[in-house]
């Protein structure tokens, strides 16, 4: 038995069509990305003589850390927004 829908209409071809196009278009767009993080690791090796094995390392550190100061950000942020949003009687409580 399969999970896939029995009958589709032509509105379900169109959204799925449309999906379709919009997956390819962000599917290119990742791939054009990876093409730019190769030729990125390329220049380090030529120009700085680091291998792209090592820089791509860096690269994901770097970004792992600073995808970590953004979550701490937005931590810091979301317990901000919770003691504004929170109920008058949430609020009192949490003031004695």
């Amino acid at each position: 038995m399969s999970d896939l829908p029995s009958t589709i209409t032509q509105e379900d071809r169109i959204k799925v069509q449309g999906a379709l196009k919009e997956m390819s278009d962000s599917m290119t767009r990742v791939s054009a990305e990876k093409d730019l993080q190769k030729d990125i690791a390329q220049r380090m090796l030529d120009e700085v003589g680091v291998p792209k094995k090592d820089f791509n390392k860096l690269a994901r550190i770097y970004h792992a850390s600073n995808l970590m100061e953004e979550a701490a950000r937005n931590e810091e942020f979301m317990e901000f927004a919770e003691a504004i949003m929170a109920p008058p009687e949430r609020q009192i409580a949490s003031d004695n």
